[in-house]
C-alpha cells in the first residue's frame, strides 16, 4: 500500500501530524525542488520524522535564482511504532531556498 502524506507548495519547512501505518519496515519517498540566490551552491532538502534526521535529497545548482527538481530520494524506515508521528521537510543548509513556486510530495509506502 502507499499513502501520501504531503503534496504541497512550499515554503519549507513543511509539517505534517501522520498516523503512522505499520510497525514494519516502511519506504518514505521525497520530492521537491528549490532555488539558491547563489551559484555553484548545493540545494538540500531534509526529511525528519520524530525529530530525528531521517535522510537528505541533494542537487548541485550552478544557476542561481532557477528553480531546479531535486532528486527522487527513497529512505527505509526500519521500524516505527503504529500511532501518531511527526513529518517535516526543511531545508538542509542556509543557501537552499523554497517559496511557492517549489512543490513537495512525500509518500508512505509499506
Amino acid at each position: 500500500m502507499s499513502q501520501v502524506i504531503i503534496n504541497q507548495v512550499g515554503p519549507l519547512p513543511i509539517t505534517v501530524p501522520v498516523a503512522w501505518p505499520s510497525d514494519r519496515a516502511v519506504l518514505v519517498s521525497v520530492s521537491g525542488s528549490a532555488f539558491s540566490q547563489q551559484a555553484n551552491t548545493q540545494l538540500a532538502v531534509k526529511l525528519s520524522i520524530h525529530s530525528t534526521g531521517i535522510g537528505t535529497v541533494q542537487l548541485m545548482a550552478n544557476q542561481a535564482g532557477t528553480h531546479m527538481v531535486l532528486p527522487a530520494g527513497f529512505f527505509d524506515v526500519a521500524s516505527g511504532v503504529i500511532g501518531g508521528a511527526s513529518v517535516v521537510l526543511s531545508a538542509a543548509n542556509g543557501t537552499t531556498l523554497t517559496d511557492k513556486n517549489d512543490l513537495f510530495t512525500v509518500a508512505l509506502i509499506y
